[in-house]
């Protein structure tokens, strides 16, 4: 989601762009061409990777319409510099913010069987997911539609810049130092994605329905498309001395909070994450991170240029089919992974370290319908001394949690590197649990989807 802002415009005249401002680019046009992919994207610390700009030129966007020939130039560097070639034409939309509103509502319809969607959303509510961390809920998109200056929809296979400046919650408008040049890294940004659908399909098309219950891997997943969106469309705007350090963006982002400053500090993370850490993760991996992307939140936090680490993939599915049997509805099960851990714990208390979650090697968590709602969730640690520092924070957290959830009684157990936290139906049956807990050790997207396909 980038967020330097474009011109103000009035809201006629945005009504009006969709008509007027819309250009099909075909690689037979100009020897090339580039298309985008899904994400609403609006990069607020970007100033803090430019080392230099270049010289003046003719704007980008002027009187509500797209300049083609700054079009055609930006769509042709962004290729050379991205290094991929445009396979299919590019749709370029401008809109108003209205319009940003109405794509996203229209897209979370069509992405989600409702079913699903309700199953996932009580899921999450019965662990104390509040609103701050559920991407598909209305109060998010409420967030990028007034946030985003630009947006990739692979389902209809258009890119659309956005023409009005970023709005605060009050309304309040937040116009980009960049000027110009902030909208040509937006719609950079945006063909970038566009090349990524092109030449990584199968990364925005994911054919299992295992991904809906798989959130640490899909949030791992958009911090390396958005990464290395974010490393080549920097690029393009000209450099002295290459890609800045990842280490100084990451430091700096802290404060560079502009328009996220009336945000929650969850929801600035949310956003901000993948661009940050994501950055860091493309600067040392390359075309490596959407070639054999990551599926942890984990391998993206701890992005060295070192060897990935793997972790246990525990599936809890055996355990759900079980407690169907004894008369219960297994709703949902995921991931929580470290990143949302971390958010999680946080959430309940603000003054936990960040010893209670770095340990984390892996977690399941599970939510049932029995005569009440019932949770299991069993995480893993690197070690020992790891599951303690988390058992002792979970403990320390309990009874909000409790309290949030709505949960009758809750009891923690811990076997070595295991911790185990389940509600009253599950009490009885922690042997169980933990003899059906499939694991597996993995370290990629691919052999992830492998262990839990199986089911």
């Amino acid at each position: 989601m980038e967020t330097h802002s474009a011109p103000a415009t009035t809201d006629s005249k945005a009504d009006g762009l969709s008509n007027d401002a819309q250009w099909n680019i075909s690689s037979h046009a100009r020897k090339r061409s580039r298309t985008a992919t899904m994400r609403a994207s609006g990069i607020f610390f970007v100033a803090l990777l430019l080392q230099s700009t270049s010289c003046t030129r003719p704007q980008l966007v002027e009187d509500a319409t797209l300049n083609q020939e700054r079009l055609y130039e930006i769509v042709e560097r962004t290729s050379r510099v991205s290094g991929m070639e445009v396979i299919h034409p590019l749709s370029v939309k401008l809109v108003g913010r209205e319009e940003i509103r109405m794509l996203l509502r229209d897209n979370k319809s069509s992405t989600m069987e409702s079913d699903k969607r309700e199953a996932i959303e009580t899921g999450r509510t019965i662990m104390g997911l509040t609103s701050n961390f559920n991407n598909p809920n209305a109060e998010y998109h409420a967030l990028l539609s007034r946030m985003a200056l630009g947006m990739y929809l692979p389902q209809k296979k258009t890119l659309y810049l956005v023409a009005e400046p970023v709005r605060s919650a009050g309304g309040g408008i937040h116009l980009n130092s960049l000027g110009s040049l902030g909208q040509e890294i937006t719609l950079a940004h945006e063909i970038i994605h566009a090349l990524q659908h092109q030449h990584y399909p199968s990364l925005f098309e994911p054919k299992q329905p295992l991904w809906g219950q798989q959130t640490d891997a899909t949030l791992s997943l958009h911090a390396a498309l958005e990464g290395d969106a974010t490393l080549w469309s920097t690029q393009t705007a000209g450099f002295r001395g290459g890609a800045k350090d990842p280490e100084k963006v990451i430091e700096e982002s802290q404060d560079a909070w502009g328009p996220l400053a009336d945000l929650s500090v969850w929801q600035r993370e949310l956003l901000t994450f993948p661009y940050t850490y994501g950055y860091r993760f493309a600067y040392h991996e390359r075309k490596a991170a959407l070639e054999s992307p990551p599926a942890s939140t984990e391998q993206i936090l701890h992005s060295d240029g070192e060897r990935r680490r793997s972790f246990q993939a525990i599936d809890l599915s055996d355990l759900g089919r079980s407690i169907e049997q004894k008369g219960c509805r297994a709703i949902h099960q995921d991931t929580m992974g470290e990143l949302m851990l971390s958010w999680w714990i946080r959430n309940l208390d603000a003054n936990v370290t960040q010893q209670a979650w770095e340990g984390w090697d892996g977690d399941r968590w599970i939510t049932a319908q029995c005569e009440e709602q019932e949770i299991a969730w069993l995480t893993s640690w690197d070690t020992e001394r790891d599951a303690i520092e988390f058992e002792k924070a979970l403990a320390g957290v309990m009874g909000t949690f409790q309290t949030r959830a709505t949960l009758n009684s809750l009891m923690i157990e811990r076997q070595g590197q295991d911790v185990v936290l389940v509600s009253h139906a599950f009490e009885e049956n922690l042997p169980e649990l933990k003899r059906l807990a499939r694991r597996a050790r993995v370290t990629t997207r691919h052999e992830l989807a492998a262990h839990f396909f199986r089911n």
